[in-house]
């Protein structure tokens, strides 16, 4: 189990803090060591237990839930007091024989600095809460039947309940039941519809269900419970396929084992339907799915699950893809609403348009909410205040709390919390520090959730578990990723109602306190995460509760545009601290920096930081720090080569790096910066780290100080060789400049095996020959003078090539043909043609780029950037887009500024003529910098016409200065 968790607090990592305590590196004096084997000894008891109700969730009682709290609550204050004085030690990682040598110091840290007096003080909490579990037999009345309180199953409704009134459910009935009903394959196929809950895929099912079954010998419908019964399901299905045997079963009690024979022995003839509902995971799946035979009879299975990879499994082995249930579009959205309410799609009273608008945006087309919210309202008053009262509490918590008309929503979307693991659960919650609709970074939030300790490093590298972690919550529905055009996710975000639950999920295992602007009574004792969405005024409403609290915030993060701060001092057990956009900021607010001694995460946001303290290197736990939006700050003091736990560093372009001792910072793994003080030294620096092969990304532009050509040179080469032999290590993610990466490719040798992702800007004269040698390299992102047929063939030979984005600045030295003998696996190609300078260009010179056919069979997406001063308006129609097979988005973004008004229309005309080959595929045309653009056409010419004479005359003027120049040497 991880270290810290939202069910178990900080458990995991406090035993074995204590158990370090304990081992031979911490000669502990007698009377300590008694103290500290008895909270071991007691806490790991608690913890076997402790662990079994935070995986019991929905069922715990008042006495277990707030027992489960103290014991929680518990953990962090004696995490923190073991943290405070290990770090007062002065070695968090004891070396050997290091104890021995500071006996005296460790009984006066002891009871100088009153650690005595807090674990006895600890320990007797920890006696009351032992006493009380004792006293209240929680572990065997926690496991009494009678402790366990049988709800109806939220699902029933949608399974077995005649849905009237269905909205935008056509189309995708007509989808599904078109799946199903191939005459044509007769082997037994599985249709696997998936979605986030409360999305309507169990309606979708069962409306399919009812307009088909009637064509199969035998059919039923199921629902699979969280924790898979399957005896309970196999009876289920036995009672709707034959009620005979079912009766025969019961009154014999048969095994599971019997059941499966007998319900694949009456299924086996005939031909069969079955909807299986709600499937949890791959296992319960396989388990399932061996009931059913594939008796070549037509016969078909719906089955539904709120998790991809199950939906995958399930219809694997019919080939076919999963079914994604969309959400309603604003339409449909606005259909269903107002038909709930007022049993009529357009009866909806002006002065409630407004307010409707914004609720159905939360809504976020999720059927559920929109039906529930509809309910709610229908039996409320048609008022603005009473909507905009329900309005303003979704995104708060309080609409799933204060309502019992929601509890049914709220009960489909717990479903899927309590079917996570104890570590998704804590970084699912995570996001309740997130405002409301915040497109969240993918990597800021896996660093975050490493730093607060949410991940087991036993796991694996801890950045790739935090990833797994994320794609698991994507999978699941649980999170909405937000894709950039080239198809990566970057970003993720919260459905509302999704966001409504983890909130108020916060607020009952007080997980994170929030300052978002709505009315806050009360603040917990203790606020363990502070998140500040708001201004001033509420600030200064918290300021109390956060000066009493803040030796207990592990974690502050602020959002708002407000002023103030709290003081950075004795925030002593502070892990992640991120100041994000507080452009207000200036070096006073940060001053006390070094006294958060547990920071693990520091990122700061302002352009009025011109310096940091030099105490930062007092953060020897320190793994991520950005300071890429301080752009005022010009030098990082020297102390920062002390953070040898850093594994992520990140500067602005005009931060200066310490070049002395750089290469003994060891952890280092992902560093990105512009500029060193020593350029030589780091160079050499980098040598050091490439012994340690952990350095997997490196982005640098080193601006060279000096004027000598031979020193410029030699620096070129040094730092070329140390890029060099780090590429040889484990080295995946490189950006670098034209110059370095002229030199670093130009041999066809340098395989550099672990390179996956590179960008060379500013640009590179012409594409290496190296780089077909680069055979794992995946993403290529280059900014390049001149291109030609060469560079063309020496990137279609890169054979992992997925991701492309090629930028040509100067022009195409000729005409261009994609062909069919490279570029096999390129899915996304990027293609910036501008060269800038259109006086110069005559139409004869405007050169063309085809595709022939055969050409990028991979190819998905397209996207150009083109000014229609430097093609002809018959690019697209030339460009071989009939050649495309699988191509689904395209994008062209027009270049205006300079352009001819005429030119621009026509070449967006030609796009359009050419994207009628393709009906299917998504194309997006923009206009960069209209504003540029000239009037009319008549204007651009005579514009075109007066830079050509200055340039001509320009020109002129430089010829007859050389031949001056010729003249008087020759003279001389």
């Amino acid at each position: 189990m991880a270290g810290v968790s939202a069910g178990t607090g900080a458990m995991g990592s406090l035993i074995g803090k204590l158990a370090a305590l304990l081992g031979d590196e911490y000669k502990l004096l007698t009377g300590v060591r008694k103290q500290i084997e008895f909270l071991e000894r007691e806490l790991s008891s608690m913890r076997t237990l402790l662990d079994k109700l935070a995986g019991m969730g929905e069922r715990l009682d008042g006495v277990a839930k707030d027992w489960r709290g103290k014991v929680r609550d518990l953990s962090y204050d004696i995490e923190d007091c073991i943290d405070r004085f290990m770090d007062r030690l002065g070695d968090g990682d004891a070396k050997p024989n290091f104890m021995k040598r500071t006996a005296r110091r460790l009984r006066t840290l002891w009871a100088r600095h009153d650690i005595a007096t807090q674990i006895k003080e600890l320990k007797a909490r920890v006696v009351e809460e032992s006493e009380r579990r004792n006293r209240y037999r929680l572990d065997e009345s926690f496991y009494a039947p009678s402790t366990r309180v049988v709800e109806i199953d939220p699902r029933i409704t949608a399974l077995h309940g005649e849905v009237r009134g269905l909205v935008a459910m056509d189309s995708p009935t007509k989808h599904v039941t078109a799946l199903l009903t191939d005459d044509k394959e007769m082997e037994l196929k599985v249709v696997a519809i998936v979605g986030s809950g409360g999305l309507g895929k169990t309606t979708l099912a069962m409306e399919v269900y009812r307009r088909i079954a009637g064509d199969f010998h035998c059919r039923a419908s199921v629902s699979v419970s969280r924790t898979l019964d399957l005896d309970k399901l196999l009876k289920d299905i036995l009672s709707q396929i034959d009620e005979d045997a079912y009766r025969k079963c019961k009154s014999e009690c048969w095994e599971i084992e019997q059941l499966i024979r007998k319900t694949k022995l009456i299924l086996t003839g005939k031909r069969y339907f079955i909807v299986i509902d709600d499937v949890w995971n791959e296992q319960d799946w396989n388990l399932i799915k061996a009931t059913f035979p594939d008796n070549n009879n037509g016969s078909r299975v719906i089955a539904t699950t709120r998790i991809t990879g199950v939906a995958k499994l399930c219809c694997s082995n019919s080939g076919g893809q999963p079914y994604h249930m969309p959400p309603l579009d604003d339409y449909d959205s606005r259909r269903l609403f107002f038909k709930r309410i007022f049993c009529s799609e357009d009866s909806c009273p002006a002065d409630l348009e407004e307010v409707s608008a914004r609720i159905l945006k939360k809504c976020g087309g999720l059927p559920l909410a929109i039906i529930t919210f509809a309910s709610l309202l229908a039996n409320k008053t048609h008022t603005k205040d009473e909507w905009e009262r329900l309005q303003d509490s979704i995104g708060t918590g309080s609409s799933l709390e204060n309502d019992g008309n929601l509890k049914g929503m709220k009960d489909i979307l717990l479903l899927s919390y309590w079917d996570l693991p104890h570590h998704l659960k804590t970084c699912l919650l995570y996001l309740c520090i997130y405002p409301e609709d915040y497109k969240i970074k993918r990597k800021e939030l896996k660093w975050k959730w490493i730093a607060e300790g949410f991940l087991a490093p036993q796991w694996g590298h801890m950045d790739q578990v935090a990833e797994d972690c994320f794609n698991e919550l994507v999978n699941r529905n649980l999170i909405q990723p937000v894709f950039k055009y080239d198809g990566s996710v970057r970003s993720c975000r919260v459905h509302d109602m999704v966001f409504d639950l983890i909130i108020s999920l916060s607020i009952e295992e007080n997980f994170a306190a929030v300052l978002n602007g709505h009315v806050c009574n009360s603040f917990p004792r203790k606020i363990r995460r502070l998140s500040m969405q708001s201004g001033d005024k509420e600030y200064k409403g918290a300021a109390h509760a956060i000066t009493e609290t803040k030796l207990h915030v592990r974690s502050l993060t602020m959002f708002r545009p407000g002023k103030q701060i709290p003081h950075l001092v004795d925030f002593h057990v502070l892990r992640v601290l991120d100041l994000k956009s507080c452009d207000w900021l200036e070096n006073k607010h940060v001053r006390n920096i070094g006294s958060s001694r547990q920071l693990r995460y520091l990122r700061i946001e302002s352009r009025k930081i011109t310096e940091l303290p030099g105490e930062i290197g007092k953060l020897r736990h320190l793994e991520t720090l950005d300071l890429r939006r301080c752009s005022a700050l010009l030098r990082l003091p020297s102390t920062v080569v002390q953070l040898l736990k850093l594994v992520r560093l990140f500067v602005s372009f005009d931060t200066v790096l310490p070049a002395v001792e750089f290469g003994s910072m060891d952890a280092l793994e992902e560093v990105d910066f512009w500029n060193t003080d020593d350029p030589m030294r780091f160079a050499e620096e980098l040598r050091h780290l490439t012994k340690l092969r952990k350095l997997r990304h490196l982005g640098h532009h080193i601006v060279d100080p000096i004027g000598d050509f031979a020193m410029r040179e030699k620096l070129l080469e040094l730092l070329v060789s140390s890029v060099s032999e780090l590429a040889k290590c484990n080295l995946k993610y490189l950006v670098t400049d034209g110059k370095v990466g002229q030199r670093l490719f130009r041999d066809l040798c340098c395989t550099y095996p672990y390179l996956h992702d590179l960008a060379i800007h500013p640009h590179i004269e012409m594409i290496p020959k190296g780089m077909t040698s680069l055979r794992n390299l995946v993403k290529l992102d280059i900014l390049v003078e001149e291109f030609d047929k060469e560079g063309l063939h020496v990137l279609m030979d890169m054979r992992s090539l997925s991701h492309l984005r090629l930028e040509i600045r100067d022009g195409m030295k000729e005409n261009l043909t994609i062909g069919n003998n490279g570029f096999k696996v390129l899915k996304v190609f990027l293609f910036r043609y501008r060269i800038g300078y259109p006086f110069k260009v005559e139409p004869a010179d405007l050169l063309q780029l085809t595709f022939a056919p055969g050409a990028v069979p991979a190819l998905q997406r397209l996207d150009l950037m083109l000014s229609p001063m430097e093609v002809t308006s018959d690019f697209f129609a030339n460009l071989g887009f009939q050649h495309f097979s699988g191509l689904a988005h395209l994008r062209a973004t027009l270049w205006c500024d300079g352009a001819a008004p005429g030119r621009v229309e026509a070449l967006e005309s030609s796009i359009e003529k050419a994207i009628d080959l393709y009906p299917s595929c998504e194309f997006q045309v923009d206009r960069f910098l209209e504003d540029g653009m000239f009037k009319d056409d008549k204007q651009w010419e005579e514009a075109v016409a007066e830079r050509r004479k200055e340039f001509e005359e320009h020109r002129q003027k430089l010829e007859e200065s050389r031949e001056e120049e010729m003249r008087l040497a020759t003279t001389n």
